[in-house]
C-alpha cells in the first residue's frame, strides 16, 4: 500500500514539474510578446508626436496666410 501511495506522489510531482516547465516557457513567450508590443507602442507614440508637431506647424502657416489675406 505504501508503494502505490509513493508512486502516486511521484507521479503528481512529475506532473507538477512538467506543468511548471510549461508555465515557464509560456511566461517567456508572453514576456517576449509584451516586449515587442511595447516597442511597437513606443514607435507609434513617436509617430503621433511627430504628426502633432507637423499639424501644429501647418496650423501656424495657415494662420499666417489667413492673416495676410485679411490684411489686404
Amino acid at each position: 500500500m505504501e508503494v502505490t501511495a509513493f508512486n502516486r506522489l511521484e507521479q503528481k510531482i512529475e506532473e507538477l514539474l512538467n506543468r511548471l516547465a510549461a508555465l515557464k516557457e509560456e511566461n517567456a513567450d508572453l514576456r517576449a510578446a509584451l516586449s515587442q508590443k511595447e516597442e511597437a507602442l513606443s514607435g507609434l507614440g513617436q509617430r503621433v508626436h511627430s504628426l502633432e508637431e507637423e499639424r501644429d506647424e501647418v496650423r501656424g502657416r495657415i494662420e499666417q496666410l489667413v492673416e495676410k489675406l485679411e490684411s489686404y
